[in-house]
């Protein structure tokens, strides 16, 4: 994927979004949603665009899901009217630093906080589209396991934003907690699709 620190920066500006581009470890929390319609595959990315203690721009990209997985979409729906698919769009403080079944990650900071589109009909197959929901709970950024490495998405999304590799995620988690330590533990985050990069 062809972006830089800049690129990403002017992108963010020509959509409205706020983009963090003042003192160090100031961070822009971002996913991006491939175009291509696989199912339950880590062909989306998440990343961090900030500035370090030296000023320097620096642009960190993660191989990630943005997408439910197969299982919440056929076998088991994350919610009574559908498993969540989040909408594209800049969530401001969605986030703060929490756990996820025990371990540290990006919890969800408040209810209505995101914008989804639910999938019920059990297909199989991503309905991004139809009516809006913001009752989402529980859709937080994490990864999926410390112990195996993960091919499919499977269980590990249920709407959830997902690093596939734990050490990845590791120094993800790394760069939030420096983060905090000058500034809040408070995140926002935005979602683009492929198109608006590329």
């Amino acid at each position: 994927m062809n972006i830089t620190y800049q690129k990403l920066k002017l992108i963010y500006e020509a959509k409205g979004y706020a983009f963090f581009d003042n003192g160090s470890y100031n961070l822009n929390l971002f996913g991006i949603r491939s175009s291509s319609p696989l199912v339950d595959e880590f062909n989306d990315v998440m990343g961090i665009a900030y500035r370090d203690e030296f000023n320097n721009e620096q642009l960190l990209i993660f191989k990630a899901t943005t997408k439910p997985g197969l299982y919440f979409l056929k076998k088991k729906l994350g919610n009574a009217r559908g498993t969540a698919i989040l909408i594209p769009g800049q969530y401001r403080s969605c986030w703060r630093l929490g756990t996820h079944k025990g371990y540290a990650a990006l919890q969800q900071s408040k209810a209505g906080v995101f914008k989804v589109w639910r999938d019920n009909d059990s297909d199989g197959d991503l309905d991004m589209h139809g009516p809006v929901y913001n009752d989402v709970t529980g859709l937080n950024g994490h990864t999926t396991s410390f112990k195996n490495d993960i091919e499919k998405v499977g269980a590990y999304s249920a709407g959830c934003q997902v690093i596939q590799d734990d050490l990845d995620f590791k120094l993800f988690l790394s760069i939030i907690r420096k983060s905090t330590s000058i500034y809040s533990d408070i995140f926002s985050y935005t979602l683009f699709e492929e198109t608006d990069i590329n």
